[in-house]
């Protein structure tokens, strides 16, 4: 099992666009968390509905990660001229297959927070947009 760090390594590039829709995310989720307790709580869904999306781009960004790692690596197994026997392919292949599967984990990890931040946001928010405050 990779650490975290070794996790967002392997992943690349995708890692930090994924951190990057996952804190803000949250930080949209939590603002419409607040106006719940605001005479705006009908509005609250708004920033929720943001904050789901930027949950869901942060899935979406480790699963575009994953998918690039997977083709980089069979990019270099396919070389034209270079000879790898059976073994080496296999291990080359196994090792690319775990790392580029670490962009899956980072990206949903960080997009589970603002996922369910968000929806309770937008949830709430337009369970009660009618009440007074």
């Amino acid at each position: 099992m990779h650490s975290v760090l070794e996790a967002f390594k392997a992943c690349g590039w995708a890692a930090w666009l994924a951190l990057l829709a996952g804190t803000a995310g949250i930080g949209t989720g939590l603002v419409g968390a607040a106006m719940l307790a605001t005479k705006a709580r009908g509005f609250a869904w708004i920033p929720g509905a943001v904050a789901v999306l930027l949950g869901l781009g942060a899935v979406s960004v480790g699963l575009l990660g994953r998918s690039m790692g997977l083709a980089r690596v069979e990019e270099a197994l396919g070389y034209p001229g270079v000879e790898i026997d059976a073994a080496q392919r296999e291990m080359i292949r196994r090792v690319g297959t775990e790392e580029a599967n670490q962009c899956v984990t980072i990206g949903a990890s960080l997009g589970a927070l603002p996922f369910v931040i968000g929806a309770a946001a937008v949830g709430i928010g337009l369970a009660l947009r009618n009440k007074t405050a």
